[in-house]
């Protein structure tokens, strides 16, 4: 595959090449650093259009064969561009603080997914009226807890078949627990991070919300 220089230059604009500074660069990720400049490491940007492409076509055949993809980005400044490409892609999304045990106890924490989504339709259907106020009140506020571990969520019915993370570093139990029950990763990741874990890592400024 020949490398698209309009895309390469909409990355540059985007600042996808502003990595970490040197001190912070994980050993393991040296081959995607390009050079040092004031001693920022910037990353190879055409490394970065080849994996792109890799993640690309691997996203593409786990829709095609109507797999599931849970897209993880635990971060504000990449949480509304997941939250739009899960939607679009009508896939599970975790935008809060990751829910330990998603995957490694995924048969506990699926029940309690399946539990918020039938309280949630209680609500919305007027059906809490058998209940006192106080207890109105209490399954209103309990939903709202719920809400923040599970809203994106729902569309999970069993463990997905591929993860995609932006900055693993920050989302390291996601990817402990993805390892360990042999999910396979894409991951956005910085020069900090060690791409060794992730199986589809694609190099770029994890962290600024053009870049993503």
């Amino acid at each position: 595959m020949d490398i698209d220089q309009k895309k390469i230059q909409e990355m540059i604009q985007n600042g996808l090449q502003y990595g970490h500074r040197r001190s912070k660069t994980h050993p393991k990720a040296s081959p995607f650093i390009l050079s040092t400049k004031n001693n920022i490491e910037i990353i190879n940007l055409e490394t970065t259009f080849f994996k792109l492409q890799e993640a690309i076509t691997t996203i593409k055949n786990v829709l095609d064969q109507k797999g599931l993809i849970l897209f993880v980005a635990a971060f504000p400044t990449s949480e509304n561009f997941i939250r739009d490409i899960a939607c679009a892609t009508k896939q599970p999304y975790v935008l809060n603080r990751w829910t330990g045990g998603l995957l490694t106890n995924f048969k506990t924490i699926n029940e309690r997914i399946k539990y918020y989504s039938e309280l949630k339709q209680q609500i919305e259907k007027g059906e809490l009226s058998k209940y006192t106020k106080k207890e109105q009140v209490d399954k209103e506020k309990e939903l709202e807890k719920l809400k923040m571990k599970f809203e994106g969520l729902t569309s999970l019915t069993h463990k997905p078949d591929l993860m995609f993370i932006v900055d693993p570093g920050y989302n390291k139990t996601a990817v402990l627990e993805a390892k360990k029950s042999k999910i396979p990763i894409i991951a956005i990741l910085d020069n900090d991070d060690d791409p060794t874990l992730i199986d589809y890592p694609i190099p770029a400024n994890d962290s600024s919300s053009s870049s993503i």
